[in-house]
């Protein structure tokens, strides 16, 4: 599943790039006519790395970004690209491969091809916006939006008081029109973002998932004695092993059980904690809600660093014991089976023996204690009030106030002014790089699961607007590269993220920095200055939550591009509209669809 979303998102990482720091107008029309033709990339841009250090050819690296439709294999779509009569690809890596050679003949193409694939990456992550919808679909649907507008100012004065008149009107009109026939058909939608949209199916697959075990271990205990009373009783080996597969069916199915009561033990104390405490006492509320403004304070204060020093001295070793308490019932009939004389004689004797009653009374008075802590707190901060506010003023001030910005990436950012926005961002990876690489790897699976069952409407967490955002660890480890096409401006897009989705962006990028680097080639930008990423705390806090730093830092990793193809020029939101208007105007009429008509025309 995972595959499909990160294999719509490849670039092209081809080492030793001859050319200038701009793409010939020859060439970016042949670019623009065969990706048109091919019609099967929604975005395109080409860019310049600076060489890697220590590269035995320190030309520039030239990278090709694509984002293409659900479903192509980077093989079929570069042989698409090698393969079209144009010649455009040929024209732009040619030189890498056979410098000499002018015109291509079939085995120059093949081995351009096979030089490609070997310089392809896939995302290593990548979040996909407008999902389920090919180049093909977003340029029809948009004209549809468009006429159907058209044709709403024409209906305007006839039906302008009567929106439920007026929307049927509109479905009459459209579905007269041939022009429209295809849209007849309902909008295709992936299972996540159609039947799988609600809760209770994404709910469905673990709760099958745990169920198919059970049914699983439950046939693997029944088999021998189905043999059995088939066949008889069995002999010396038989019996052995009818016996070797009761204990260990029986062992699995009670270590299940147990694992099952320990996740849902653990769920519900999660549950009470961020729940129905905060909805019940204010005190408890105004306590989370302290612990997490300080987790992610940007400037260091008394109060932040006295949160910080509490988790690491009770927050985490009381998290280690509730994991460990977890693990070790889960694992116990594991122990008594391997070992169980040793498991009577010397663990349960050492055990305390605690009734249910005592274990809720243990648990009341935790809970009560932890309540006095917080409301003893509050008091103290108002009857202490400058003292508070001295507790809570900034140690310093670690965050730069000026950012200047490289005129290329300027330039870029103006000439796309009117369109969607485009972002290549180059860093390292902090040492050892290969636990750096694998964090992020780890990281990136989670943020692109959740993109794929959860975030299927064009949002990321809370930050919308993002078509193809995707990220690639490349040079055997050792540089993280990130790609974004996305709606606005550059630093409300950064706001977006810093407010919306902080963990994800924090995971992403928390084990990278940036190092001294020349330009790639003069009029690019370099960096001057060692930096690393804002410091995080537990993983996941802080980090971008510093924002002028985060700001900052996602500047000087930026790389202008030489080239960038947008082949619908269409916002999210725009596309969204769109297939929302045909699946209303081709739909059962009612006040929900009728709605949705007069909402497109409006907007």
């Amino acid at each position: 599943m995972l595959e499909i979303v990160r294999q719509q998102m490849i670039c092209i990482v081809a080492p030793g790039w001859g050319g200038g720091a701009e793409i010939p107008k020859q060439l970016h029309d042949a670019l623009d006519a065969l990706l048109e033709d091919v019609a099967v990339a929604h975005f395109a841009s080409i860019g310049l790395l600076p060489a890697l250090a220590g590269a035995p050819n320190q030309q520039p690296v030239l990278v090709l970004e694509l984002a293409v439709e659900e479903g192509l294999r980077p093989y079929d779509l570069l042989y698409r690209l090698v393969y079209h009569p144009d010649g455009a690809m040929w024209t732009l890596f040619g030189g890498m491969v056979a410098p000499h050679v002018a015109v291509p003949t079939a085995k120059d193409k093949e081995q351009l091809l096979n030089q490609l694939m070997s310089w392809h990456s896939i995302a290593a992550g990548g979040f996909v916006g407008a999902r389920d919808r090919s180049v093909r679909q977003i340029r029809m649907e948009s004209d549809l939006l468009d006429q159907t507008r058209i044709e709403a100012r024409k209906l305007k004065p006839k039906y302008s008081n009567d929106r439920t008149a007026f929307a049927l009107a509109l479905a009459r009109w459209a579905y007269a029109n041939p022009r429209f026939e295809w849209a007849v058909k309902p909008a295709p939608r992936s299972y996540w973002r159609g039947k799988g949209a609600s809760s209770g199916a994404k709910l469905a697959y673990p709760v099958a998932a745990i169920a198919l075990w059970f049914v699983v271990l439950g046939i693997v205990w029944a088999l021998p004695r189905a043999y059995n009373w088939f066949f008889g009783e069995p002999g010396h080996v038989g019996r052995a092993i009818e016996d070797a597969v009761t204990k260990t069916t029986e062992c699995l199915l009670t270590m299940s059980w147990h694992g099952l009561l320990a996740f849902a033990l653990i769920a519900f104390l999660v549950w009470l904690f961020l729940v129905p405490l905060p909805a019940q006492f204010v005190s408890w509320r105004r306590w989370l809600n302290s612990v997490q403004q300080e987790l992610d304070r940007p400037t260091q204060t008394l109060s932040s660093l006295a949160t910080y020093a509490g988790g690491w001295l009770i927050g985490v070793p009381l998290l280690l014991a509730v994991a460990a308490c977890a693990l070790a019932y889960t694992f116990a009939p594991l122990a008594y089976a391997v070992a169980p004389d040793y498991m009577a004689h010397v663990v349960e004797p050492k055990l305390p023996k605690l009734t249910g009653l005592q274990i809720t009374g243990i648990a009341v008075v935790a809970i009560a204690a932890v309540l006095c802590i917080g409301a003893l707190s509050y008091r103290l901060n108002r009857r202490f009030k400058k003292l508070s506010e001295q507790f809570f003023h900034p140690l310093e001030d670690d965050v730069p106030r000026a950012q200047q910005i490289h005129p290329s990436i300027e330039r870029c950012e103006a000439d796309l002014v009117d369109g969607t926005q485009h972002m290549f961002s180059l860093t390292e990876l902090r040492g050892p790089q290969w636990w750096s690489a694998w964090c992020i790897r780890v990281a990136l699976r989670i943020v692109t699961f959740a993109g794929r069952v959860f975030f299927t409407q064009g949002w990321l967490g809370n930050a919308p607007g993002i078509h193809f955002g995707h990220w690639h660890i490349i040079d055997n480890g050792r540089r993280f590269l990130f790609c974004s096409n996305y709606d606005g401006n550059f630093g409300g897009y950064l706001d977006d993220f810093i407010n919306g989705a902080a963990v994800g962006t924090t995971l992403a990028w928390r084990w990278t920095e940036l190092r001294p680097r020349a330009p790639a080639l003069p009029g690019q930008p370099g960096i001057a200055k060692p930096r690393s990423f804002p410091p995080t705390r537990f993983v996941v806090f802080r980090g971008v939550k510093c924002e002028l730093r985060f700001k900052s830092y996602a500047r000087d990793s930026m790389l202008p591009h030489l080239y960038h193809f947008d082949a619908c020029n269409r916002t999210v939101d725009q596309i969204n509209l769109a297939t929302g208007l045909r699946d209303a105007l081709f739909g059962e009429r009612n006040e929900k669809n009728d709605d949705l008509i007069m909402r497109a025309i409006e907007t």
